[in-house]
């Protein structure tokens, strides 16, 4: 396109969700604590952020869509259930908190997110921290010390106690994150973003890199993402070159393998996939019982959940954690959060997908990765438990994704090229281009 056929950009949204993201990387350590309820500093942005959400729906810069009357009534949902299952503090308190972490981080990412070069300027300006960060979790795990958030505690005055849990011969990193399970799938998700969005010379290879360093946090959860992503973009490459390997084909033998996984073995494809995709045997076996256990819960309270209390289970299960996102809301806020949240990510992607179809080369690929890399989150979460940070990246993703697919649905996005209309007569080919 010619220059003058270019759309003027606003970047300044863009500029913000930037700084949402290192707010978010930020150490625990930086907390605050306020009647009882634990305050990232991420938490009091999107607080703030809440009054831009609004001020920009009024001016028309995005428009609600079905996803969106989902986001808000399972956000709604979570207050109604923490009414009926918590006392009055902790439901306020906690209330609040899952409306930042899940609402209006879903809802920030619609307003700041409207086109493809908002998405790739994104991830060019957030490359710097999350690669520091990388290499954080890298020394960390190679060095078998904890760096970063004892340095951090050490500034404020802070005593702490950093867990030291080695695996492979590695030390489980966890960089500015409260565990290693969130900094791994956190750094993991952007793979497929990197390597597909259009980012050319060293951003790309260095966002690649970084995402790869995440094998230092050496979390199951994170290298089943590595690898699953890995093999969609093998897939993707083979059917750029070959017509047999169609997506759609992929879809079909996917779907054949789970049915012969789950209906001719014994064990279920889920079982199957805890037991080979762990690097630990107990906690895989534990992810097994956590979900025989959990779904008892569910099927007991399904409306309401249980809130923050202690979910029924034998008392040889010492822990109470539930490694299973989905099935952890559905215990504590009932089945209504995670069903509107796993539609909402079903209509994101296929919002996305529809408009690959139809773009043009680089914006496909870029499209295709954001749909990778939420795709391959949210099955990535079945296997543990996303908190905090790490669960706002999520929802940022999904408003990202259902911003970009369905603004280029409706073929009007904010920050694509303008129409270009050629002139009359006929336009002699450049001598390049004549066929010899």
């Amino acid at each position: 396109m010619p220059a003058h056929g270019r759309v003027r950009q606003d970047d300044r949204f863009v500029y913000l969700a930037v700084a949402l993201g290192y707010v978010m990387l930020l150490p625990p350590q930086l907390n605050v604590t306020i009647f009882g309820s634990v305050i990232p500093p991420y938490r009091f942005f999107l607080l703030a952020a809440s009054l831009f959400v609004l001020s920009t729906n009024l001016r028309g810069r995005w428009n609600w869509v079905l996803p969106d009357f989902l986001m808000l009534f399972g956000t709604a949902w979570i207050w109604l259930a923490l009414y009926v299952t918590t006392e009055f503090v902790d439901f306020f308190t906690s209330s609040v908190a899952m409306t930042a972490d899940i609402g209006l981080a879903y809802f920030f990412a619609r307003a700041a997110f409207r086109s493809l070069r908002d998405l790739r300027l994104f991830l060019l300006l957030m490359l710097p921290g999350l690669a520091v960060m990388a290499a954080v979790v890298t020394l960390e795990s190679v060095l078998h010390r904890h760096l970063l958030q004892p340095f951090v505690g050490d500034l404020l005055g802070m005593r702490g106690y950093y867990p030291i849990d080695e695996r492979l011969g590695l030390m489980r990193s966890r960089g500015p994150f409260p565990h290693p399970i969130l900094a791994g799938i956190f750094f993991a998700s952007f793979l497929p973003l990197y390597w597909l969005a259009g980012l050319r010379g060293w951003p790309r290879v260095l966002g690649i890199v970084t995402t790869f360093l995440s094998f230092f946090t050496v979390s199951s959860a994170a290298l089943l993402a590595i690898t699953i992503s890995m093999m969609l973009i093998s897939y993707n490459w083979l059917s750029k070159r070959y017509a047999n390997f169609s997506w759609r084909m992929f879809f079909i033998l996917s779907a054949i393998v789970i049915f012969a996984l789950e209906f001719g073995t014994k064990s279920g494809s889920f079982n199957l996939i805890m037991r080979y995709a762990s690097l630990n045997s107990f906690s895989a076996f534990n992810r097994v019982l956590i979900w025989r256990y959990g779904t008892l819960n569910v099927q007991k309270n399904p409306w309401f959940g249980i809130g923050y209390a202690e979910w029924e289970r034998p008392v040889w299960m010492f822990s109470g954690s539930i490694d299973h996102y989905w099935l952890l809301l559905a215990i504590q806020y009932g089945l209504v959060p995670p069903i509107t949240l796993a539609i909402t990510t079903i209509l994101a992607l296929l919002a996305l997908n529809r408009r690959s179809m139809r773009e043009a080369y680089v914006d496909k690929m870029a499209i295709r990765g954001l749909v990778m890399a939420l795709a391959v989150f949210a099955l990535g979460i079945v296997s543990v438990s996303i908190w905090l940070s790490t669960q706002v990246w999520y929802h940022m993703m999904l408003g990202m994704a259902v911003s970009i697919g369905y603004s280029l649905a409706r073929g009007a996005a904010p920050g694509r090229y303008a129409r270009y209309s050629a002139p009359a007569g006929a336009i002699p080919a450049p001598p390049h281009m004549i066929p010899r």
